[in-house]
Order: C-alpha cells, then sequence, then structure tokens
C-alpha cells in the first residue's frame, strides 16, 4: 500500500526548523519519498497534513514495559498477571506517540514476538533481557533475612535482572542473556534508588568485570548500557567502553567532558524520580529510599545542564515503574524544558535515540529509506514541550513500519 501525506509542517528528526508543504510518500514500511512538491498520488491513500505537525514516532530509549510495580523484587507475582498487565503498558506507550521504546530490564524474546506477530498492538521493542547485577548491586533485591545457603544458589536478583560475579561468570551471564534474543547488555554499575540495600554512592563492578561485559556485547556486534549514577561509575563504565550512561544524575563537568572525548552517550530520565516523590505515600517507601530518590531527582536537571555544556550526545528516557506511573511518560519533556529547548529534547527522543541505538537512518527521522514510524499531531512539538502530555488524545496519526494504529483523519 501506498500512502501519501501531504501539505505536510515536518519535524525530520534532524533539523530544528519546521520544513511547510512537504510530500512524505510511503509504501510498505518506509519511507520512499519526500518531496518539497506535490507527488503522484493515484491509487494512493492521501492524508492532508493541514495545519498539522507530522515527525516521526518518539523513542523512549529507557523502559520497563514488565514493571507493573514499583516493588520490583522477584517472584511476588504470578508471571502470567504481570505479562497481562504488560501488554496494558506496552500499547499505552504506543498510544502516546512511542513507536519504538528500549526495555533496560525485564522484557524477554517473547514479547518482542508478540508485538512483531501482532499480538500485542505496541511500539517496537528493543530488549536488554535481564539486567547484569553484582551481589548486593542495584539489580539485587533479595531479602537480607534469607539464609546463607539461600543467597549462595540464586542468580535472580529482581524482576529485572539477574546475579553474576566475576568475569568469567559475567562473561556467560552476557553471552546467556544474547543467546535467548536480548539485543544489548544492561549492567548495574552504581547504587540505585529503587534498591533498598546500596547506597547511590556505591561503585558495582569492576573494570576487568565491565571490560569483559564489554566485549561479550561488541563480540555479538552490539553494545553496553549501564545504569550510573555518579561521577566515579560513569568513568568506569566509559572507560570499560561502555556505549551508553542511564540516569547521571549527579554527573560534574569533568566526568561529562570525557564521555564527549569518548562519544558515550547519556540518558536522562527525570521523570522516574520527580514522579515517584509524588506517591511516596500511596507506595510506602521507607525514608532511606526516600533520601535516595529526593538525592537523585534534585540533582537531574544540575547533571543535564552539565552534559549539554559539555557537548554529550545526550537521548531521551523516562525508566517509570508502576502501572499507575507510566501514563506519565510525556511529562519527561515539560521536566527537561525547564533547563533546554524543546527542540533540543525531541530531537533527543528521535535521531539521537536512533544514532545510539545502532539504528540511524532507520528510525527517528523522516528520510527516504527509514521506516514509516509517523505521527500526525496537533501543536507545535519544537516549542510547545506539553504536546506529548495529553497521553495521545491530539495525536490525529500514529503509524508503525508502515501500519496505521490511528488514523482520525481519514478514519482508517
Amino acid at each position: 500500500m501506498t500512502v501519501v501525506f501531504k501539505n505536510a509542517r515536518v519535524f525530520d528528526g534532524t533539523s530544528r526548523q519546521l520544513r511547510d508543504g512537504l510530500s512524505v510518500v510511503v509504501r510498505d514500511e518506509f519511507i520512499r519519498e519526500v518531496s518539497p512538491d506535490p507527488v503522484e498520488s493515484k491509487g494512493a491513500h492521501v492524508i492532508d497534513c493541514t495545519g498539522k505537525t507530522l515527525l516521526p514516532g518518539l523513542i523512549d530509549a529507557h523502559v520497563h514495559v514488565t514493571a507493573n510495580s514499583v516493588d520490583l523484587s522477584a517472584g511476588k507475582q504470578w508471571p502470567s498477571f504481570v505479562y497481562t498487565q504488560s501488554r496494558y503498558i506496552i500499547e499505552g506507550m504506543l498510544d502516546r506517540g512511542f513507536t519504538t521504546v528500549r526495555d533496560g530490564g525485564g522484557a524477554d524474546a517473547g514479547l518482542v514476538r508478540a508485538v512483531d506477530e501482532g499480538y500485542i498492538r505496541g511500539p517496537r521493542l528493543i530488549i536488554s533481557g535481564a539486567a547484569l547485577s553484582q551481589t548486593g548491586g542495584h539489580g539485587d533485591m533479595r531479602s537480607i533475612f534469607r539464609r546463607p545457603d539461600e543467597l549462595a544458589r540464586e542468580t535472580t536478583g529482581s524482576s529485572i535482572a539477574r546475579i553474576a560475579d566475576g568475569i568469567s561468570e559475567v562473561r556467560e551471564a552476557a553471552r546467556d542473556e544474547l543467546r535467548k534474543g536480548a539485543h544489548f547488555i544492561k549492567v548495574m554499575a552504581s547504587g540505585g534508588a529503587a534498591s533498598v540495600t546500596d547506597p547511590i554512592e556505591n561503585l558495582q563492578y569492576s573494570g576487568e568485570e565491565l571490560r569483559a561485559i564489554v566485549e561479550e556485547a561488541e563480540a555479538w556486534n552490539t553494545y553496553v548500557m549501564a545504569h550510573a549514577y555518579t561521577p566515579r561509575s560513569i568513568r568506569a563504565v566509559v572507560m570499560a567502553g561502555g556505549r551508553t550512561i542511564e540516569h547521571g544524575n549527579l554527573i560534574d563537568m569533568e566526568t561529562a567532558e570525557l564521555m564527549r572525548e569518548h562519544g558515550t552517550y547519556l540518558v536522562p530520565t527525570l521523570v522516574a524520580s520527580d514522579i515517584l516523590t509524588q506517591f511516596a505515600d500511596r507506595y510506602g517507601f521507607s525514608r532511606q529510599s526516600m533520601r535516595k530518590i529526593a538525592q537523585v531527582r534534585d540533582r537531574g536537571l544540575e547533571g543535564l545542564s552539565i552534559s549539554r555544556a559539555a557537548g554529550v550526545k545526550i537521548g531521551f528516557g523516562t525508566d517509570l515503574l508502576g502501572i499507575e506511573l507510566h501514563p506519565c511518560q510525556g511529562e519527561e519533556f515539560t521536566l527537561r524544558a525547564k533547563v533546554e529547548e524543546t527542540v533540543d529534547t525531541l530531537i533527543s527522543a528521535t535521531s539521537v535515540n536512533a544514532e545510539m541505538m545502532m539504528m540511524q537512518g532507520k528510525l527517528g527521522v523522516i528520510a527516504p529509506g527509514g521506516y514509516a514510524d509517523l505521527l500526525v499531531v496537533e501543536g507545535d512539538p519544537t516549542v510547545d514541550p506539553k504536546v506529548f502530555t495529553h497521553k495521545g488524545e491530539n495525536i490525529d496519526v500514529i503509524m508503525k513500519g508502515g501500519e496505521f494504529f490511528k488514523d482520525r483523519l481519514t478514519g482508517r
């Protein structure tokens, strides 16, 4: 099927300025032509975008689609219940304009296949499988009251991570996740806010272990994504060859400059800690957990500003947990608007994320040869950070891979 978007005001994913009056031709799952002139539309399905903005589908580079609860301890709910709720979470992301998401722990190849084969109406899923965590690391949420023999045997640290210690063990774990369908490897390199026992300031995994994990990812022609908040943990990942730093709230200028020199990407996730502080009473967080959440929330905007000033390549992620909180995904735009221009956030959520995920030219752009992941929205998302805070109500068209998932303009 050929589809022509005409009279389009286009954000192409890379340019800071919109271009008016373009025609975009889609055939099958790809964009075939972008023209400043009207194109032949005989036999094509035509969508008139007059007064609307056409842009690439959004990419959220840090999600947990199985995180139906803020409690990530393993084995507390039936897997069937978790995956049923995951479908609700995944479909909601597509409705909000996210046509690709990168899962940093929890989703498996079965969910990828379910989306690819149309059993779940959702965005393209790029997954890490289970994240890798050291014993006592951010992914180790086992009870401290278990018997020592149980701790020694168990390798499931949480609903999103597995435990591996030592060079040979982390190599095996990385290989195993890739064997099971992971597109890249996620590693926990510092303490975290959602985990109870590890301080934010912890350095997790040795340099030798991190390098071994990176070597295994590179052997599969892919990369390592690393959870890291502090300068010390970020530097360790950068020097080991990790490609993306997640969160990075406590970063300093020296570390940001090191990231720029090595071409390492940063994925801020400001909305996660901001929303959790608003819902603290409902979820019964301990005083210790609230201290950690507030610590990273209060430094998040500063970390983003430092990284922008240093010239770091910055992606876009949200890291939301809990089925009630996932709908706040678009609030990341409004938070980042406090310290950067909205168009820069939009570029992060499109072409920069695609480049970071090694899918440059295929995702996050409106250009010939790219996947036909397209949105038609009311308003100008390059200047208005609230365009994507309406939970999809102001999105008229959602197309992923040339397939319509929503079309209010022609009723398809």
